[in-house]
């Protein structure tokens, strides 16, 4: 699932190429007549809270996009042409890299003023897409924990106090903070050498503190090199990031540890595929 560095990565690019446009078509395999609403509507703003994407318009809505487990936007030009093999119509681009098999699962296309196309490929098709009030908005956000990346020492150690969770999961909780998944967790925690199935109430103040510096550093390190493409994710000009060649335990399991030599190992915690080295970060709670 794309996670804060992905999202924002998007995000920050959406605000280069679709700040200030209007929407002047909308398809979606689907047919909801709901985004219709969007026509003629311009994007005054593009904000990214937790792993949401939102699109304020002009007119009072907001346009959500949530990428859940392989969705992508992409920007560029599709045509719709029928499938010599199967008979089905089909998006097409002319652009090779848009041909690639990742970026050709299109669920939505949105057709703006400038003659360009803003389309969410999705190939298992978890994203949610919906049109937002700014009420509905709000009360989305609000329940949202507070983004890592704006949180001081002191206010991240202080959500600490009375959890009992695993560190792990606690981390990918995102009314704890919002916009940790499990790649960024796991790299995190490896770290700051504390075992991911650790109850957070036994963490110290200095154990915190390290999770609090390697989830700045990381993160930031993860925007910087734009995302991480081990699965779906993409730019909108579809390319990959380049986290996942910079991975430190995150899908190495049976590799050697990069500070110790030991084989990463891969648990399950909470349902999720968790990686961690035995010796640097204990193997134990």
């Amino acid at each position: 699932m794309p996670e804060l560095p992905e999202v924002e990565t998007t995000v920050s690019s959406l605000r280069k190429k679709a700040l200030k446009r209007a929407f002047v078509r909308v398809w979606d395999e689907k047919g909801e007549k709901e985004l219709k609403n969007i026509i003629r509507r311009r994007v005054e703003s593009v904000e990214r809270f937790g792993k949401g994407i939102f699109l304020f318009l002009d007119n009072e809505k907001v346009l959500f996009i949530h990428l859940r487990m392989t969705g992508h936007l992409l920007f560029g030009n599709w045509e719709m042409k029928k499938n010599t093999i199967t008979g089905k119509e089909e998006w097409k681009s002319k652009e090779k890299i848009m041909q690639e098999r990742k970026n050709g699962f299109l669920r939505y296309v949105f057709f703006l003023d400038n003659g360009k196309q803003l389309a969410l490929s999705d190939p298992r098709k978890f994203a949610k897409v919906a049109l937002f009030s700014k009420k509905e908005a709000k009360v989305y956000i609000e329940k949202l924990g507070p983004d890592p990346l704006l949180l001081g020492k002191n206010e991240f150690i202080d959500l600490f106090k009375g959890r009992k969770k695993k560190i792990k999961t606690l981390l990918m909780d995102q009314q704890f903070v919002s916009g940790i998944g499990n790649i960024y967790a796991a790299e995190i925690l490896f770290k700051a050498k504390i075992n991911p199935a650790k109850n957070a109430s036994l963490l110290t103040e200095k154990e915190i503190e390290k999770i609090y510096d390697f989830t700045q550093s990381i993160l930031k390190k993860a925007i910087k090199l734009q995302g991480d493409s081990t699965s779906d994710y993409r730019h909108l000009d579809g390319k990959k990031g380049k986290y996942q060649n910079h991975h430190l335990v995150y899908q190495r399991k049976g590799k050697d540890c990069f500070d110790c030599g030991e084989i990463i190992k891969k648990t399950v915690l909470g349902g999720r595929g968790t990686y961690h080295c035995p010796r640097c970060q204990k193997d134990k709670e």
